[in-house]
């Protein structure tokens, strides 16, 4: 389990998750994340972290 934290691009707050580790993903493969700062979805690389559409990296 690796856990990180993104920004929220919606509210701009700190938001803490887990993603499952494996190895074996593609950097362009992206998982749906419910945001609970925002109530939105957000997608996460399962790669590297970020948050489609941003490149920012997250907070480790």
């Amino acid at each position: 389990m690796r856990h990180l934290i993104f920004v929220c691009p919606n509210t701009h707050l700190n938001v803490q998750h887990s993603l499952d580790e494996d190895d074996n993903t593609d950097q362009n493969e992206f998982t749906a994340i419910s945001c609970p700062a925002c109530t939105r979805l957000h997608f996460l690389s399962r790669k590297t972290g970020q948050l489609l559409g941003t490149g920012a990296a997250p907070k480790n």
